[in-house]
């Protein structure tokens, strides 16, 4: 189990990469909400008590907000919906890695905060439903769906064709080196790729070439961040 600094650093490179430049206030109490500034533009809520999320409003310019769940099961559908009747209207990116409780009733509510521009939902529940969603309601800019067991190839190529979509990351492992170099040719607006290819069954030179072609800058990985951040295994995360 890694500690919250730990976790932090490891965390930090895709943060930046969403856009977030500050590292996160962390807010687990009521007290913790008390003492934060509220100019603070990045909070982390993991292990705050739902019934304390209306004191969020505090936080008029959050642009940032982590709910990562550590044992999988903190972050859940109430809490998005929570987040989502706050009425922020500064907020940019939401990370959620590890929600394996975080369905597609819960990136319905998140649909509702139109400032979001980025969302890291590695290791949820989410399905080819939440795909059609982010897809069509929504203008993300930065996407991260790896280790999403719920999403097949209809769901990534439903968001491949997403004009806003410019940073994609998604698991190869379910997906043949053909459906993937067609993923990549159908692409919109994508300049930048992470694919998790656990199984390294990938050619990376073909799929860097394909790449090339459209000016994506591509990153081949045999683990995503469920497993580099809580050391999750990729059997383990294909059985929530």
């Amino acid at each position: 189990m890694k500690g919250f600094p730990a976790i932090l650093a490891l965390i930090a490179p895709i943060l930046f990469a969403m856009g977030c430049r500050d590292y996160p206030e962390r807010l687990s109490n009521k007290t913790d909400i008390s003492r934060a500034s509220s100019s603070a533009k990045a909070i982390d809520i993991w292990k705050l008590p739902i019934g304390d999320y209306p004191l969020l409003r505090k936080f008029t310019n959050v642009e940032d907000i982590l709910l990562d769940s550590e044992e999988g099961t903190f972050a859940t559908d109430e809490k998005l919906k929570a987040l989502s009747k706050l009425g922020f209207t500064n907020l940019l990116g939401i990370s959620i890695f590890n929600g394996r409780l975080i369905t597609d009733d819960g990136i319905t509510a998140l649909s509702g905060i139109h400032s979001l521009h980025g969302l890291a939902l590695e290791g949820t529940a989410i399905t080819d439903v939440s795909c059609g969603l982010m897809a069509s309601r929504m203008h993300l800019a930065q996407l991260n769906v790896a280790n999403c067991q719920g999403i097949t190839l209809n769901g990534l190529k439903t968001l491949a064709a997403s004009v806003s979509l410019q940073g994609f990351e998604f698991s190869a492992d379910k997906l043949t080196q053909e459906q993937v170099l067609n993923l990549i040719a159908s692409f919109k607006n994508v300049t930048s790729c992470v694919i998790v290819d656990p199984d390294s069954k990938l050619d990376i030179a073909t799929i860097t070439a394909k790449c090339a072609e459209k000016k994506i800058h591509v990153a081949i990985k045999k683990t995503g961040a469920l497993q580099e951040i809580y050391g999750i295994t990729n059997s383990a995360a294909s059985k929530k």
